[in-house]
């Protein structure tokens, strides 16, 4: 499996996946092989097939309590991997890639808002087993979740 950088070819794949996957995302215009200006977006790809995306930016700032860093703060938008190909690290390796990113354009801090409904704790112990954990935000049923790019600096809170 190979995770790397979209480009506009792969906008078909990615909008084929979205509707199989995930029907209630925009495919905006990927079907016709127009990645979103401004946006990190990153394939899976296994045998030259698209199993997994992500869509993310580096210069958001988390509004909401909790957050450990000043902006700019990477955010996840979306992370959806095939359903026959879950499991198997990919959304994962997906995340790590963008943590890795984030990391390398100065971002210290990444966050994401988890989606509830149907599924909600397996998405939870999804994030959390890729190393994101839940903001101190005792009155929220689903908290943000973050995750640090790199080492801590003194007198940084972990989220």
């Amino acid at each position: 499996m190979t995770v790397r950088n979209a480009t506009g070819d792969d906008g078909p794949a990615i909008s084929d996946l979205m509707v199989r996957a995930a029907p209630h995302f925009d495919t905006k215009g990927y079907p016709e092989q127009l990645l979103p200006p401004g946006m990190v977006v990153l394939v899976a790809e296994e045998d030259g097939r698209v199993v997994g995306w992500l869509e993310a930016v580096l210069d958001w700032a988390h509004t909401g309590p909790g957050a450990p860093t000043p902006p700019p703060h990477g955010y996840v938008l979306a992370v959806v991997v095939d359903p026959d190909w879950r499991r198997r690290g990919i959304g994962c390796a997906l995340l790590d890639r963008f943590v890795e990113e984030a990391r390398q354009a100065g971002v210290r801090w990444v966050f994401l808002l988890p989606e509830g409904g149907e599924g909600v704790a397996g998405r939870l112990a999804f994030f959390r087993a890729a190393g994101f954990t839940p903001l101190a935000v005792a009155d929220d049923p689903l908290p943000p979740m973050g995750r640090w790019t790199g080492p801590v600096a003194v007198g940084d809170a972990r989220p």
